[in-house]
């Protein structure tokens, strides 16, 4: 699975790598000057198991074996009773944001423009509310590990495929910190992944019926969440719909309509309110103004170049991880390095973002030793 052939399952490595040691920088320093280096043995560790990992593994076994299972339900066992007995410690504010969001809804407060500044478009909000209802809204991540794990099964052709891509989840240091503070970013892109993997089964780029339909409308619920799903997509759209803009354009139009139609309760219970303190101006922020009018040319080419469904998800995650970079790069310019990165100016865990399509972009394919990759004929 890794050589100098297979370019995006060795740079999709790379990048779960670089943010791994970016985590086992940052919080591995608060226990003294001697976890500067922890970085580099992470890395090297990391890319050893995976090295013996493709080496050892043999490939084009049945993946849906009973040590995988009972390897999926464990995690999810484990993972539940870690939420069950460890209380929340953690400077992060979206899990207090959603609970306040949440308990202002309910209690018939306006949510936003509160004291922990909730950030999220309110199906981000409304997705945990069952959650919530049952005590402890952070379940919506077990949720999430749960729904991701299942994409592994789902997406893997063999058993090597599968354990690489289960031991890199489980050696990222963004899932444990993701569980650890109850954040809802896994959950989040695990349920746009979802709809990605239901649409390549269910969705006829030529067919306008009940599928086309009942998944425009579920992603417009997922734009509901955060403002990186309209890049993932635009991407998702322009790679699906090339041969056919006509319907790739109402599927478009559907789902913004949904996600209008999603905030404008919020806009008019209180405009002043939702336009100074509401998502659109606090996530808007978070990068330069110009990238708002130069990134989407990027998304089209992009989106339109790439020529399969893997190529899709690592060109997703090469998006995400720049966005997030570039966000990193403009704290880091107004606040300098140590107060964006150890006094948490700019929120590393982010890149959590853009950490399930790399893994999913790796993938068993054939190359050719001239021309590099070999396409499938229904993918080429």
């Amino acid at each position: 699975m890794f050589s100098k052939k297979h370019f995006i399952n060795t740079f999709s490595a790379a990048f779960l790598l670089f943010i791994g040691a970016l985590f086992v920088f940052k919080y591995g320093i608060r226990y003294g000057n001697v976890f500067t280096t922890a970085p580099i043995f992470y890395i090297a560790a990391i890319a050893l198991v995976l090295l013996l990992a493709d080496k050892k593994l043999i490939p084009f076994e049945y993946h849906f074996s009973k040590s995988v299972l009972f390897t999926v339900l464990a995690v999810i066992l484990l993972v539940t009773f870690v939420l069950l007995s460890i209380p929340l410690q953690t400077r992060n504010g979206r899990f207090p944001a959603v609970v306040e969001w949440l308990t202002n809804f309910k209690r018939g407060f306006f949510p936003y423009g509160t004291e922990t500044n909730p950030s999220g478009f309110p199906f981000n909000f409304f997705f945990a509310a069952p959650f919530f209802v049952l005590g402890d809204a952070g379940y919506l991540e077990v949720f999430g590990l749960s729904l991701f794990l299942m994409l592994l099964l789902k997406s893997s052709k063999t058993t090597k495929e599968f354990w690489v891509k289960f031991l890199l989840l489980i050696c990222i240091p963004t899932t444990a910190y993701e569980i650890a503070v109850r954040s809802e970013l896994l959950a989040n892109t695990a349920l746009v992944l979802s709809l990605f993997y239901l649409a390549e089964q269910r969705l006829d780029e030529n067919k306008i019926d009940l599928p086309f339909f009942v998944l425009a409308l579920l992603f417009g619920f997922l734009l509901s969440t955060r403002l990186i799903v309209f890049v993932w997509l635009a991407m998702f759209l322009l790679y699906f719909f090339r041969n056919n803009l006509k319907n790739g354009f109402l599927f478009c139009a559907i789902a913004v309509g949904v996600f209008v139609l999603s905030f404008l309760p919020f806009y008019f219970w209180n405009p002043a309110v939702f336009l100074q303190h509401g998502p659109f101006a606090i996530q808007s922020i978070y990068l330069p103004k110009v990238i708002f009018y130069l990134f989407p040319f990027l998304v089209f080419y992009v989106g339109w170049m790439v020529a399969d469904f893997q190529e899709l998800l690592f060109a997703s995650g090469v998006l995400t991880f720049l966005l997030v970079t570039i966000s990193f790069f403009t704290t880091l310019a107004a606040n300098g390095f140590y107060e964006s990165v150890f006094n948490s100016r700019f929120d590393i865990s982010y890149y959590a973002l853009a950490v399930p399509f790399f893994i999913l972009a790796l993938k068993e394919y054939k190359v050719d030793w001239f021309l590099g990759k070999v396409y499938d004929e229904k993918e080429g």
